[in-house]
């Protein structure tokens, strides 16, 4: 025969004060991760717009004979930080060990270099914007459009990468692509 067993109030009472903490506990820790993750992404983000807006930056520096040393120097220091922070954020994104994020993250970077980079490289050969009709850059933001491109791809794979767990358990269930 089975024996009963019983719980007093007070032991039940904890127990489920306990299991109410540990619940507690185990949503604020996805959030917070959910949140870290965010901020990793989108300082990841960031970096690249940066990286991008460089090759219009050098088109715009400051055309006075006593300043092109200055620009130089400034420029390519703040071309220096940006690269240091691409560099950071794919050590970090690695480290993460979201594979997906990460290596879409190398591809957008990779996109990056060969078209923001190549025409970085050939702005430097140009002579710099003298009047302010010369600021739009049509053209030159046209021959970014397969980072621009990238940039949306990344963008959506990021907004799937930090969906709350349940969520993501949902649409797999659903067979929605996560």
């Amino acid at each position: 025969m089975l024996a009963a067993i019983t719980i007093s109030a007070p032991v039940g009472g904890a127990a489920l004060g306990l299991g109410g903490i540990l619940i507690g506990l185990w949503i604020n820790g996805s959030r917070a991760e959910r949140q870290r993750r965010r901020e990793l992404h989108a300082r990841a983000l960031a970096a690249v717009l940066g990286y991008a807006e460089m090759p219009f930056m050098i088109r715009r520096r400051r055309v006075e004979d006593a300043e092109r040393s200055a620009e130089r120097v400034r420029l390519s220091t703040h071309f220096s930080a940006i690269k240091a922070e691409i560099s950071t954020c794919q050590v970090l994104l690695a480290a993460d060990g979201d594979h997906r994020i990460s290596t879409a993250y190398n591809t957008l970077v990779e996109t990056g270099r060969q078209t923001a980079g190549r025409e970085a490289q050939e702005a430097w050969n140009d002579e710099p914007i003298a009047a302010d009709s010369g600021m739009n850059m049509a053209p030159l933001f046209e021959r970014l459009r397969p980072l621009r491109d990238r940039i949306a791809q990344f963008e959506t794979d990021l907004a799937r990468a930090t969906l709350p767990g349940q969520l993501r358990l949902w649409r797999w269930m659903r067979g929605i692509d996560v």
